[in-house]
């Protein structure tokens, strides 16, 4: 198993300049001598524009709900620990983890740029 990126327009309107980047688990497996794919599970989507952020807290936050997601996805698929640490690790080099109080920003809202 392995993860593939995907990027995606939202479906409503509202957001016509944002691009959703979703992970997904596929696996890929051999059919009558070609590889073929296929999807395990959709771990999670982000806004491309909380990857590159400023604001650090509002950053790790949309981080923190990413994360959140694809660990109660994970947790479903209860793969073993070796194959769930790689395929975070595979994850955490596109969207990192945020700090352990990331769901703070949504109680201090008091923005925290970076230098």
């Amino acid at each position: 198993m392995h993860i593939s990126w995907k990027k995606r327009r939202p479906q409503n309107g509202l957001h016509r300049n944002s691009i959703i980047l979703e992970a997904l688990l596929v696996d890929s497996y051999a059919d009558n001598g070609s590889v073929k794919r296929k999807l395990v599970a959709h771990l999670g989507g982000i806004d491309e524009k909380f990857l590159i952020s400023k604001v650090s807290n509002m950053r790790e936050f949309h981080q923190g709900l990413f994360w959140a997601g694809v660990n109660r996805k994970l947790d479903r698929l209860k793969l073993d620990t070796a194959r769930r640490d790689r395929i975070e690790a595979v994850i955490c080099q596109t969207v990192a983890r945020p700090h352990p109080d990331w769901a703070l920003w949504g109680v201090t809202c008091i923005p925290r740029f970076d230098p």
